[in-house]
C-alpha cells in the first residue's frame, strides 16, 4: 500500500512539474504578443506608457480612435486602452490597472460614451483575454470584481488555459495593433442592422453610479474628462428609441462636472456607409476622417495644452 502511495505521489509531483513549467511557457508567450487581445495588457504591465491623453471606451474606442493623428495634430503622445465588447465596468477596470501599473498618469482623458456605455454590466466575453496575467496580484484581484473565476483558473496551473479552449490561442493569428489601435478595412455588412427592431436602450443605474464616481476621481486627480460620442451610422441610430434621453444624460453629466461633451453621433459623415464595415463600426477610413476631425476641433478649443 506504502508503494502504491509512494507511486502516486511520484506521479502526481512529476505531473504538477509539468503543468507549471508549461504554465509558465504558455504565459511566456502570451506577454510577448502585440495583437488585439493582449497587446495593450502586455504594454500596461510592461512598458511606461507616458500617455499624455488616454483613449477610453469599448470597441469604438479602439478602432475609431486613432492615436497617432492625435499625436500628430495635438503634438502630445496619446494611447488607446479602449476595450472590445465592454461595458463601462470592463472599462474602468482596465483604466485602474493603468494608474495601477504606469508610473506617469495622463492629463487628459477621452471617454467614449454611446447607447451601449451604460446599458448592463459585461461578463463573459472574451475572458480568455484576462488569463495569461491573473498571476498579477493587483490585477487579479481587480478583475475579479467584474468577471467570475473559479478556484482552477486562478491557483491551477494549466487549468485556465484548458478551461477556456485558449491553449492554442497563442499560435493563432491575430491583426497587430499600434498604441492600442486598429483601422480594420471590411467592406460594409449591413446584415446585424436588417433584424434589429427598434428597441429601449436600458441605462444601469449601478454603471451609471460608477460613471460619476469615476468623473469625480479623474477630476480630483487633476486629469481633465472629455465625453466624446463617435459616429454611428445612422440606421442604428434611428433604432435605438431612446437615443434623445441617452443624449441629453451625458450632456446633463457634462454640464453637472463642468466637462466637455462632444456629440459627433450624427454628424454627415455618420449617413455614408463608405465611412463603416457595420452599423455600429467605422473602417479604417472613416476612423481616420473622424480622429482628424476631433484631434482639430480639440486644438482650435484649446483644450489641450502641450
Amino acid at each position: 500500500m506504502k508503494k502504491f502511495l509512494l507511486h502516486i505521489l511520484v506521479f502526481v509531483t512529476i505531473l504538477l512539474s509539468l503543468l507549471i513549467v508549461e504554465d509558465i511557457m504558455v504565459t511566456s508567450g502570451y506577454h510577448s504578443k502585440e495583437t488585439r487581445k493582449y497587446g495593450v495588457w502586455n504594454e500596461i504591465l510592461h512598458t511606461n506608457i507616458n500617455a499624455d491623453l488616454l483613449i477610453m471606451g469599448n470597441s469604438r474606442a479602439w478602432c475609431q480612435y486613432s492615436p497617432q493623428i492625435f499625436d500628430s495634430i495635438l503634438r502630445i503622445n496619446a494611447y488607446n486602452i479602449g476595450l472590445d465588447g465592454s461595458a463601462f465596468n470592463r472599462q474602468k477596470a482596465r483604466y485602474d490597472i493603468y494608474r495601477h501599473y504606469q508610473k506617469i498618469k495622463p492629463r487628459y482623458i477621452i471617454q467614449n460614451v454611446e447607447f451601449f456605455t451604460l446599458g448592463g454590466y459585461t461578463i463573459g466575453y472574451e475572458r480568455e483575454q484576462f488569463m495569461p496575467y491573473l498571476t498579477y496580484p493587483f490585477y487579479r484581484n481587480r478583475i475579479k470584481k467584474e468577471e467570475p473565476f473559479s478556484f482552477g483558473e486562478l491557483y491551477l496551473p494549466m487549468y485556465r488555459y484548458y478551461k477556456n479552449n485558449v491553449y492554442d490561442d497563442i499560435t493563432k493569428y491575430d491583426y497587430i495593433i499600434q498604441k492600442g489601435y486598429y483601422g480594420r478595412e471590411i467592406e460594409w455588412d449591413d446584415s446585424k442592422l436588417k433584424s434589429t427592431k427598434p428597441y429601449n436602450e436600458n441605462i444601469d443605474s449601478t454603471l451609471l453610479q460608477l460613471f460619476t464616481d469615476y468623473i469625480e476621481e479623474l477630476q480630483s486627480d487633476n486629469i481633465v474628462p472629455i465625453l466624446v460620442s463617435a459616429p454611428v451610422f445612422i440606421g442604428a441610430t434611428n433604432v435605438v428609441l431612446n437615443i434623445d434621453e441617452i443624449n441629453n444624460l451625458y450632456r446633463q453629466i457634462a454640464e453637472q462636472y463642468n466637462i466637455l461633451f462632444l456629440d459627433y453621433s450624427k454628424i454627415p459623415l455618420s449617413r455614408d456607409t463608405s465611412y463603416f464595415y457595420n452599423a455600429t463600426h467605422m473602417n479604417r477610413k472613416g476612423a481616420e476622417l473622424f480622429s482628424t476631425q476631433l484631434a482639430n476641433d480639440l486644438d482650435s478649443l484649446g483644450i489641450i495644452s502641450r
